[in-house]
């Protein structure tokens, strides 16, 4: 079908949403079973009905969809003669000045007097098999454009075609089948607007995408009536985000119009640290133990608490903390490793290897509250930094350096590392190994005021 069709509204001008592109599959009569010369009818349609404003939310006006026929607008109207079912082209040949059309079409010879039919409109809207009647809802809007367009305008309405003396009585004008929604698009308090680009809605298991031509704060959209469910609604705005917000126990009439703010809070794409790999290294680590993009900060809510500097092939792996543990006296420990494998006591001893989720703080490293976090043996560190690009150290290993601390204080507020620092190797009875930003050495276990970066590990 052309689209012709005038939309007004009281108060606010829209344009409805594009929802089919199949504007030239109207059917070739030559296309439908063989028939003879046909019986040409001429009927009219009443004005077209128009949805109240109806205030499911907020809305500022009392604002009013009207919508008119057109001529050279097509609607299909389906019957059946004996078994065969049949499409019939009704095309709009006039409109009156009070908005009723005059419709004339073809149906075949034969066709019996007072023959019950179904009026479809637009005729795009019919199924293309002429047999199933409308096309369901998901079909008709799944490429709505934000705008207000006449394909959405779907009406169903029902009829008896007299053919003894040629006409149609419209026994239920043509009804529309889809809500209009206004919708406006805010962050989650509603003190600005968020342009996005697409927004999709979702109703039980079924999505309704709209894609505006350009990133935008305003769409329109037609969506099937609903009754007590819950809608969601996701959209990509113009900065990449993704915003999300729920609404629960929404019912929604079809032929109504409605405004609607949608307060939508911005949600992290993020990865559960349970699926880890060794891609996500450098990515932060939150508390709840989601990883978000590396160098960037958490969304709000969230609270990072360190890096993640190495996953193995198991799916283990290692999180540098994004601060320094009080500084420690490492010989009222006593307790260093000999190799590279973690000891029994608290300090060194990380937890679980297949504990993941959330993480806790460590203040005090080794009180209750924090025995999670622990010092990492010599091998460990010099993983981590090896893996987020360190070009620092010495023939016994990688260091701290700007590429390390730059995945700690880009975007999440980390603190530098910065100084000597105590690993949980010992070199021998009376030393252990600590690491500064150019090189690894043996310290004795005696020396205070050495910095402790506690790992976690999972």
């Amino acid at each position: 079908m052309k689209t012709t069709k005038i939309f007004m509204m009281a108060a606010l001008a829209l344009t409805f949403a594009a929802c089919s592109n199949d504007d030239n599959d109207i059917q070739n009569p030559a296309e439908q079973p063989a028939k003879a010369e046909g019986i040409t009818i001429t009927a009219t349609l009443a004005p077209k009905t128009n949805g109240a404003a109806t205030r499911a939310v907020t809305d500022n006006g009392d604002n009013k969809i009207t919508a008119t026929w057109a001529v050279n607008e097509h609607i299909a109207i389906l019957y059946t003669v004996g078994s065969e079912k049949y499409m019939a082209d009704a095309r709009i040949t006039g409109v009156d000045g009070s908005g009723a059309a005059t419709i004339s079409f073809i149906v075949v010879s034969g066709t019996a007097d007072n023959t019950a039919c179904t009026l479809v409109y637009p005729y795009s809207a019919a199924a293309k098999d002429y047999k199933s009647g409308v096309k369901d809802a998901a079909t008709l809007l799944s490429a709505q454009d934000g705008t207000l367009n006449a394909n959405l305008d779907v009406r169903v309405g029902a009829g008896t075609i007299r053919t003894t003396t040629p006409g149609l009585d419209v026994t239920t004008q043509p009804e529309a089948q889809f809500a209009i929604f206004k919708f406006t698009v805010k962050n989650a308090d509603a003190s600005a607007t968020i342009d996005v680009k697409p927004l999709t809605v979702t109703i039980g298991t079924q999505n309704y995408v709209i894609t505006p031509a350009s990133a935008t704060s305003t769409l329109f959209a037609a969506l099937p009536a609903v009754s007590s469910q819950t809608v969601s609604f996701s959209a990509t705005g113009s900065d990449s985000k993704t915003y999300t917000c729920s609404k629960d126990g929404v019912t929604f009439a079809a032929g109504k119009y409605y405004q609607s703010t949608l307060k939508m809070a911005f949600a992290a794409t993020y990865t559960l640290l349970s699926a880890a790999t060794t891609s996500d290294v450098g990515k932060v680590v939150c508390a709840a133990g989601h990883l978000h993009d590396a160098k960037t900060a958490v969304p709000t809510g969230c609270t990072a608490v360190g890096i993640l500097g190495k996953v193995t092939d198991t799916g283990h792996g290692l999180i540098l903390a994004l601060q320094d543990a009080t500084a420690q006296t490492w010989e009222t420990i006593n307790g260093w490793a000999s190799t590279d494998t973690y000891a029994s006591t608290t300090l060194k001893v990380l937890p679980n290897a297949t504990a993941r989720g959330s993480l806790t703080s460590y203040t005090t490293l080794g009180s209750t509250a924090v025995s999670n976090w622990a010092v990492a043996q010599k091998s460990d560190y010099d993983a981590i930094f090896t893996n987020l690009g360190s070009t620092t150290g010495d023939s016994d290993g990688k260091t701290y350096d700007d590429n390390v601390n730059a995945y700690i204080t880009t975007g999440v507020g980390g603190t530098a590392i910065n100084g000597y620092y105590w690993s949980a190797t010992e070199r021998g009875d009376l030393t252990a190994w600590l690491f500064k930003h150019n090189f690894w050495f043996s310290g004795s276990k005696s020396l205070s005021d050495i910095h402790v970066r506690p790992v976690l590990a999972f």
